[in-house]
């Protein structure tokens, strides 16, 4: 999927409203300005079939950049390019009846960290201690939120937790470490080890969201609500700033 602004469409269908009536009498440097804007719209909205017919234009801008910019677009030259975008105007009408834009409707969380920003979401050094799997799974699930596909959201969250579990325990146990570390054992193995460990109420926190959100979420039949896999976010957010807090002060991250 590639994120297009909205206004793009709109903003094409203005200038190109203005391109349609003719260049004539425009300068070569203006006109230039006009095909340039046209063609770079044309490539940004993928309109594949549209750029085949219109690709003389891309020669008569060549030409134009070869002559002096201030001079005015001969009456013939503006003709041929009216010719061009007029002869073309149906296909694009039918290509871009082809293009759907989805919106993202809103949510709890500012939907811009959701996207583009998710370490905003996080304590101030949370992001720079999680290793790239970690911040790949948590930006996988809040952009999955944001697009309400909450239960694949649920999913790439408890992974994300999973190895932030996992990078707690490597960094309290040093010697004899489980082959395959998994959450639980994990967890229980931190809450029996001897001095140092993590405190209880994060290996708490760690313990309710194994039972009741990463269990449930490896199941078939569950499925999460928008507003469930936000509660469940926050739920992670949590976690992932106790950890690497804990992290942080135990001098491992």
């Amino acid at each position: 999927m590639k994120e297009i602004d909205i206004y793009s469409y709109y903003a094409f269908g203005f200038n190109y409203n203005i391109f349609k009536k003719g260049l004539h009498g425009k300068t070569i440097e203006k006109a230039l300005d006009s095909i340039d804007g046209y063609l770079e719209k044309i490539n940004e909205l993928e309109l594949q079939v549209t750029s085949q017919i219109v690709w003389e234009l891309e020669e008569i801008a060549d030409e134009l950049r070869e002559k002096k910019q201030e001079e005015t677009l001969s009456i013939e030259l503006a003709d041929k390019i009216k010719k061009i975008t007029n002869d073309a105007d149906q296909t694009l009408d039918a290509e871009l009846q082809l293009k759907k834009v989805l919106t993202v409707t809103p949510k709890r969380f500012n939907l811009e960290m959701l996207l583009n920003s998710p370490s905003k979401l996080l304590a101030k050094n949370s992001w720079g201690k999680m290793p790239i799997i970690a911040q790949a799974d948590f930006k996988s699930g809040t952009r999955c939120i944001a697009m309400n596909l909450s239960t694949a959201g649920a999913f790439h969250l408890m992974r994300c937790v999973e190895e932030m579990v996992k990078q707690l325990y490597f960094c309290f146990v040093k010697q004899k470490r489980m082959k395959k570390p998994m959450w639980g054992t994990m967890v229980d193995k931190l809450k029996t080890k001897k001095r140092p460990r993590p405190n209880l109420e994060l290996l708490d926190q760690l313990d309710m969201l194994r039972k009741n959100f990463r269990n449930p979420t490896q199941h078939p039949e569950k499925f999460y609500s928008t507003d469930e896999a936000q509660d469940l976010l926050n739920s992670t957010i949590v976690a992932i700033n106790m950890i690497t807090k804990t992290l942080i002060d135990r001098k491992c991250a």
